[in-house]
């Protein structure tokens, strides 16, 4: 489980940055169904 700090950079980097799941995946070292996860939950 990743904490909030955590989840408010990946949603900041998709959200803001333009990044892709698989480029966030990349820089962040989570996995892709991690990123995508955290990207449909909180919406």
């Amino acid at each position: 489980m990743l904490t909030m700090a955590q989840v408010h950079l990946i949603r900041k980097m998709y959200y803001e940055e333009g990044k892709t799941i698989s480029a966030i995946a990349e820089a962040t070292g989570y996995d892709r169904k991690t990123v995508r996860k955290y990207l449909q939950q909180l919406t």
